[in-house]
């Protein structure tokens, strides 16, 4: 009896929701026992062979693009959810472009600190407008087609955390979703309200950069991009419509390593082969428009003098996790870039990350150095570092003879692997005893010092 109530009211439940949302509720609570993840949602890495579904003639192509799983997570869960640890750091230490195939469950990755960016989302958005969120003519059949697969993406693959509330076909009535996280109703139904990069910015965190090939010369061009933590000085309003060229002008070694084959790549891009790289740099806090790494005295007068006042504890990674797409209909292609903050002290123990940190601040590429103003902190920062490395060397966890280089598990965590505990509602939970599962690195972020953490 007891289990016919609780089937009962299961089937109760799905009449208020989504279908979807209705089986997977059913799914998760009332099917058996969960078994520890270990099927393609958690391979460590995405460029591991998997075995994927996939939708045929979808957005108006005859490509198999990936379904993406169901990731049954509700509302509370994802306030402690860890995503992937990404380690991308590399000895020796070359520019190339690094990149992974792209498991598309982890397209648009979901965290503990969804709120914290949607919220800054909105408020760059409102308060800088064009030098954040820009967008030319010709790119908007592209950014719809973009809202259309974001949207139908989070339902499938977080169908606890969005909901379909009105659907209709695309083109030629639209949408209505709901975002169970916020509670922002998301009303995409035609003509549409806002443009279709507003809509995105309220459902994914990731920063987007929509690029189109020209008919003119073959070559890529920005056209459209929502982009609210660039980390720098990148400013949206001033690379809009222009080549990648001009785009990455700044980057070390773009013109003689990596300019070809990016265009060259692009050029050969499928829509059912996207890929994933990572990046880094470090930094003394967990701001995410301008951090304090590339602040000016001009503008944060004290920056300086502050670092000097920081606790080794506060320095963080800053990880860069990109991600490349084709759009099937418009042929565009997606960019994608979501920070991700580790600080150095929750990965004092995994092996050689001390070590490479240290030797890369150092003895990396010198227009790496430069580029990312690792001169500006190193000296203050070294100490710390040599103390780190020297506890792995008493702890046994590497010797003098300990060869410093990649390690196997790169671009993640060595810990994964032996991470036998993890389940689908908590993420990939770091082992270290410096690590807090439930520490959000942004409680230091104050609205009262918006002003210096810009």
């Amino acid at each position: 009896m007891i289990q016919l109530l609780v089937f009962v009211s299961g089937l109760v439940l799905v009449l208020f929701l989504s279908f979807n949302q209705g089986i997977v509720i059913i799914k998760k609570y009332f099917v058996g026992n969960k078994s520890p993840i270990r099927d393609k949602e958690r391979t460590l890495s995405s460029s591991s062979k998997v075995k994927v579904e996939t939708n045929k003639g979808v957005y108006g192509s005859n490509e198999s693009i990936q379904e993406p799983t169901p990731l049954m997570i509700t509302p509370e869960e994802v306030k402690t959810y860890d995503d992937r640890p990404w380690r991308p750091f590399r000895w020796p230490y070359h520019q190339t472009m690094s990149i992974f195939k792209l498991d598309l469950n982890h397209w648009l990755d979901m965290d503990k600190y969804y709120h914290h960016y949607i919220e800054e989302r909105k408020r760059i958005r409102l308060k800088y407008g064009k030098e954040n969120y820009d967008w030319l003519p010709e790119g908007y059949d592209a950014c719809k087609e973009l809202m259309e697969m974001v949207s139908d993406h989070m339902v499938k693959r977080y169908p606890l955390l969005f909901t379909l509330l009105k659907d209709g076909d695309w083109a030629t009535q639209g949408k209505i979703f709901r975002n169970e996280l916020t509670q922002e109703v998301l009303d995409m139904t035609l003509p549409l309200k806002q443009h279709p990069l507003i809509f995105v910015s309220k459902m994914a965190k990731e920063d987007i950069f929509v690029v189109l090939k020209s008919p003119k010369d073959n070559l890529h061009y920005l056209v459209a991009a929502a982009v609210s933590y660039p980390g720098g000085s990148f400013r949206v309003d001033q690379k809009i419509g222009k080549h990648l060229d001009a785009i990455h002008s700044v980057v070390p070694y773009y013109e003689t390593k990596l300019k070809k084959s990016m265009e060259r790549w692009f050029d050969k891009m499928r829509p059912e082969d996207p890929v994933e790289r990572a990046s880094f740099y470090i930094t003394w806090d967990t701001k995410l428009r301008v951090n304090n790494v590339f602040q000016v005295p001009e503008v944060n007068p004290n920056v300086d003098s502050e670092l000097k006042e920081t606790d080794f504890r506060k320095f963080c990674v800053r990880v860069e996790r990109q991600t490349l797409r084709r759009l099937p209909r418009s042929d565009a292609i997606i960019f994608t870039n979501h920070p991700v903050f580790y600080s150095i002290d929750e990965m004092k123990d995994e092996p050689m990350i001390p070590s490479i940190l240290r030797k890369i601040l150092y003895e990396g590429p010198k227009d790496i150095i430069k580029y990312k103003n690792f001169e500006r902190f190193r000296d203050y920062l070294a100490p710390y570092l040599d103390s780190l490395v020297e506890r792995q060397k008493k702890l046994g966890i590497i010797t003098d003879e300990t060869p410093l280089k990649t390690q196997p598990n790169y671009p993640f965590a060595h810990w994964v692997k032996d991470n036998a505990c993890r389940s689908e509602t908590e993420g990939w939970t770091n082992p270290s005893p410096s690590y807090d599962k439930k520490h959000m690195k942004t409680q230091d972020f104050h609205k009262s010092k918006l002003a210096s953490n810009e």
